[in-house]
């Protein structure tokens, strides 16, 4: 058990932004705050972009803290996963994050490029299709990287 939560925990490193959930009920927060902090720094992730997300704000006998926690750490958000309560915040606040990694961009690839467009839609978000005789126009948001390489494909 302990090998496969390291194995998870090895995953940050990879990841392009944690998502950092925390229980805003518990009366250790900021020891337990300071604890993950710290397992970051030793897996050499601190510096990845992360939300925090302040969990359990339904637990709370007045909102005071949930807004000390807020002001504290810029960016973060408080939910209530019983409740729903703040999950439309958390959603605002990833699609947020994730726009700003895209680039809005219009493709016109050649239809007998079927890899290239299965990636468009594997890895970006799609917003327009259509065919114009044997090539496909895409307007798309797309990572960076991959922006970079459809480059001959863009147009305007």
């Amino acid at each position: 058990l302990i090998e496969s939560f390291k194995a998870t925990l090895e995953e940050v490193r990879e990841a392009d932004l944690l998502l950092h959930v925390a229980d805003l009920s518990h009366p250790r927060l900021d020891e337990q705050m300071a604890a993950v902090d710290a397992v970051i720094k030793e897996l050499d992730a601190y510096g990845k972009q992360t939300l925090i997300v302040f969990n359990k704000i339904d637990n709370l006998p007045n909102r005071e803290l949930a807004e000390s926690y807020l002001k504290r750490f810029s960016g973060s958000v408080a939910i209530s996963a019983r409740t729903g309560e703040g999950v439309n915040d958390l959603v605002q606040a990833l699609e947020h994050t994730l726009s700003s990694w895209r680039l809005r961009s219009r493709f016109r690839i050649p239809a007998n490029e079927s890899a290239l467009i299965a990636e468009i839609h594997r890895v970006g978000h799609v917003l327009e299709l259509r065919y114009d005789g044997n090539d496909a126009v895409i307007l798309a948001h797309v990572p960076p990287d991959l922006a970079q390489k459809l480059e001959r494909y863009a147009e305007g």
